[in-house]
């Protein structure tokens, strides 16, 4: 049975993506997924080998026949997102503003539209000294409804069958959007890094209630420490009354973001090691 665990964070900045790479560095055998399409990180802090790539094809978007269009501009009358125009020989042409919709393609008289997929990014499935990684990179301006991350998700779990392996760590994106939920949907477990911040205390209560749905368990690593101890004790408070359990807590030390710079996980500072390898054991023993 392929066990999935994703590791989430209410908002940005909480430090989801520096726990991810540490775990996976201690981990025996695993299969990585960077889910946080729109800012892929995991490559950077991680020594991995690329072994293919495949293009992401979102949605289609509408393409005409200048041979068959007949230029009545029905099209561009209905276009709701004004991507359709005519150049300067007056033939129509569909722009970048397109969005999918096919109400052109329905309703052209000639049948000169026609839906082609369209390439919002690319898929990338890299090697691992412990196993593999999927990760993935959106084109800026594309539309990412979770679809690329399912897709990153199914190869992973793939992998994960062919090679034998039964573990696979999710870095999901920040928020409680879709794409958090396309991170969250069928894990096992989720681990919730919580900035000790008013702004983290806030997202992490819109993250358990999001978790709560789908009845996924959680534990939780408070992140930033030590700044404000009657917040801290708030946080305590709050992860129980949402059913979590803190497992640890990281204070704020300048040596962590310099370690980062290069390029270094948190493995590198010898005081956070025994915290990591209690968090790697819950997580791989938690039900």
């Amino acid at each position: 049975m392929i066990r999935q665990i994703s590791v989430m964070s209410g908002k940005g900045g909480a430090g989801k993506t520096s726990v991810t790479a540490a775990l996976l560095n201690l981990l025996p055998q695993v299969v990585a997924v960077d889910a946080d399409v729109n800012a892929s990180n995991l490559p950077i802090l991680l020594t991995a080998q690329k072994l293919s790539e495949s293009g992401y094809y979102g949605t289609e978007v509408a393409q005409i026949s200048t041979e068959s269009c007949t230029a009545c501009g029905r099209c561009a009358e209905i276009c709701a997102f004004a991507a359709i125009r005519q150049d300067e020989q007056r033939k129509f042409l569909v722009t970048d503003d397109c969005e999918g919709c096919a109400a052109c393609f329905w309703i052209c008289p000639a049948q000169s539209i026609s839906m082609i997929p369209h390439r919002a990014g690319t898929q990338y499935l890299s090697r691992l000294e412990n196993g593999f990684l999927l990760h993935a990179e959106l084109i800026p301006g594309e539309d990412n409804s979770g679809k690329l991350i399912a897709n990153i998700r199914e190869l992973a779990r793939k992998v994960a069958a062919e090679e034998g392996l039964d573990l696979i760590l999710i870095d999901g994106p920040p928020g409680t959007s879709c794409q958090a939920i396309a991170s969250l949907t069928g894990v096992d477990m989720v681990l919730a890094v919580v900035e000790e911040s008013l702004s983290g205390l806030s997202d992490y209560q819109r993250l358990a209630q999001l978790m709560a749905r789908f009845r996924i368990p959680h534990l939780v690593l408070v992140n930033k420490t030590g700044v404000d101890p009657e917040l801290g004790k708030q946080i305590e408070t709050t992860v129980t009354a949402c059913g979590g359990e803190i497992i640890g807590r990281i204070p704020f030390d300048l040596e962590i973001p310099r370690a980062l710079s290069r390029r270094e996980t948190l493995l590198a500072l010898p005081a956070y090691r025994p915290l990591l390898e209690n968090i790697c054991t819950r997580l791989q023993t938690s039900s």
